[in-house]
């Protein structure tokens, strides 16, 4: 891994009067030629999809009324990330979102924060009042909103989260169409995530080509990652993709399992990834390493467990989190997350059967198939993966005389 750390050589440059010189430097150029740099340089959506984000743009390039959202929203339990970049310098995450506008034209320009982030919500108000003061000087027109999350996690999908902007419960739309197609005020929309917006600044700086050489060849660039739970040293930590294992993150970079315990699990990428144990911790940090053993990097919350942490426990708070934050939109969705709930608190209990394993996975695969937004879609991912990896632990809470092998 490299000593000097991408990000930090812009977040260490913050200035309350900044007159967005990387902005300036694409007015001179072609909105295609912006597109192009961003496909250059092959970044990818850090908000859990991994989405390319020039395709979002390409979507919207010839449309009109292009309206722009950045979702900071981030309620996935164990991400503060976003948080970080917008306390440390709005005004990158500011230039990164004009410099997208400016390329798909958009003059509507939204800013969806958790309405919990106080000081990120002061540090972006002082940068829009201060930009709000100089952006007669841009030869570009643009309005930018502040909209304050209520709390509900489910506004992470972007179709919710649109709702929620236009005053109305966010529940999650049915697609198609898509965002890009009718979205806000059913306007063409594009729905980025901070960590996404903030790479664009960088891209513009060095060129798409010389970002693409940082990281591997389907994930370029560089990651943050929260580091949190029992670890000595939690914290954001910036990576470049492909540069080191989640061994080396977890005992190099945060020191090891905190009071010398025995390391026991890792949740890579927030609680709806699929769970890693011992033997895979040598998996290389990117998308596709980790693709290949059936997780993902998700909202880039790496979350460590070590022998002392009750997974079924753990399971068991994760559905319930997933049952209450649900928009009730989708039946299976509603009622599966309740009815896997409802399972795990009897095992948890000890009451349960070992038949109750099965029908978990059964509706979590329905679920899954079924939902019509990401929360239900991967709802189940954490819940079915600790009941496989560490079945025994489950069993051995359940009634006596029911099979452990």
């Amino acid at each position: 891994m490299k000593e000097k750390l991408y990000l930090k050589s812009i977040l260490s440059e913050f200035k309350e009067k900044y007159d967005y010189p990387l902005f300036k430097k694409v007015l001179n150029a072609s909105r295609r030629d912006v597109v192009n740099e961003i496909k250059k340089s092959k970044l990818r959506g850090r908000g859990g999809a991994g989405f390319p984000t020039y395709k979002k743009l390409e979507y919207v390039f010839d449309k009109d009324n292009v309206h722009f959202i950045v979702n900071a929203d981030e309620g996935e339990p164990g991400t503060f990330k976003d948080r970080f970049i917008i306390e440390k310098n709005p005004n990158h995450l500011l230039e990164g979102l004009l410099i997208l506008a400016y390329a798909v034209e958009a003059k509507n320009l939204y800013i969806y924060i958790r309405g919990e982030y106080k000081e990120a919500i002061h540090k972006l108000e002082k940068a829009i009042q201060y930009l709000n003061t100089i952006k007669e000087t841009f030869n570009y027109s643009f309005d930018i909103s502040l909209v304050k999350g209520a709390g509900a996690y489910v506004c992470g999908d972007e179709t919710s989260l649109i709702n929620s902007i236009e005053g109305k419960r966010p529940n999650s739309r049915i697609k198609p169409p898509y965002p890009t197609e009718e979205g806000l005020y059913g306007y063409p929309t594009v729905v980025n995530n901070v960590e996404t917006i903030a790479n664009v600044p960088l891209i513009i700086r060095d060129g798409g080509e010389t970002y693409a050489k940082i990281g591997t060849s389907e994930s370029t660039g560089t990651k943050l990652v929260c580091l949190s739970g029992r670890i000595e040293k939690a914290g954001v930590y910036e990576i470049e993709f492909g540069s080191l294992t989640m061994r080396e993150l977890i005992f190099d970079l945060g020191k090891g399992i905190k009071n010398g315990n025995k390391f026991a699990f890792v949740i890579p990428g927030g609680i709806s990834t699929c769970v890693l144990t011992d033997t895979e911790l040598d998996v290389s940090l990117d998308y596709e390493s980790l693709k290949e053993i059936g997780t993902s990097f998700g909202s880039g919350a790496v979350i460590v467990g070590d022998e002392q942490v009750d997974i079924v426990s753990v399971a068991r708070n994760v559905s319930d989190f997933f049952m209450n934050e649900t928009c009730g939109m989708c039946y299976p969705c509603k009622e599966g997350n309740r009815q896997i709930h409802h399972l795990l608190s009897e095992i948890d209990k000890g009451i349960g059967t070992f038949e109750y394993l099965d029908l978990i996975r059964e509706i979590s695969n329905t679920t899954s198939i079924t939902a019509r937004c990401g929360l239900g879609q991967s709802a189940g991912n954490f819940i079915t993966c600790a009941s496989e990896k560490f079945r025994e632990q489950f069993l051995r809470k359940m009634k006596v005389g029911d099979p452990i092998d």
